[in-house]
């Protein structure tokens, strides 16, 4: 396990708390909703509006066995008292989420597997970035990667890797952002599970 990684128990505590609706746009406000209704833009959409969501279009590759599962980062990816309170299967992809022993942070990672995957992380991106007032910094993970901090001390991460592409949210009750290098960390961690999931 990396240095930041294994930091993460004290940095997460930096970020804030929010529930997860399920099929909806991603929205940054008073708070984020992670969506994997995002998967559902067209290849040429560059945003989508809140509460929408269009079937996906067919992909082009497909996860080992077709079992979605192992797109998803390991608990122990994160740190040792992390684990997956829930998973739940998406046309053409999953979302899980995790939380750590205490019950005080949480992270939501969607992983959606699509023909067009490039375009739809930009999407995406845009989609948050709009709705979020704010902007995404570049990052060195997957195409189209990104960071952003949005309201209420929300982070959120978007890229894209081969045929699928990832959306994640980072939240903790305290409301304070978690460290960049955290959260680029995890990140990186869930690109690899997709690079060796997605053929």
């Amino acid at each position: 396990m990396s240095t930041s990684v294994s930091k993460f128990a004290a940095g997460l505590r930096l970020c804030h708390h929010l529930p997860m609706k399920k099929m909806k746009a991603v929205v940054l406000g008073a708070a984020v909703v992670l969506s994997v209704g995002i998967a559902g833009c067209s290849a040429d959409q560059e945003s989508s509006s809140a509460g929408t969501s269009v079937a996906p279009t067919t992909t082009a590759s497909s996860p080992v066995a077709s079992d979605y599962t192992n797109l998803l980062i390991k608990p122990s990816d994160i740190d040792s008292d992390w684990t997956l309170k829930s998973s739940k299967a998406e046309k053409n992809g999953i979302t899980g989420i995790y939380g750590n022993g205490a019950g005080t942070e949480k992270i939501t990672t969607a992983v959606i597997v699509r023909e067009n995957a490039t375009s739809a992380a930009a999407a995406a991106k845009n989609d948050v970035a709009q709705k979020s007032g704010a902007a995404f910094t570049p990052i060195d993970i997957g195409v189209e990667g990104g960071i952003l901090n949005g309201p209420d001390g929300t982070t959120v991460v978007v890229f894209a890797e081969g045929g699928a592409f990832s959306i994640i949210e980072f939240n903790s009750k305290t409301g304070e952002y978690v460290p960049a290098e955290v959260a680029l960390a995890i990140a990186a961690k869930q690109d690899a599970a997709i690079k060796n999931g997605v053929k």
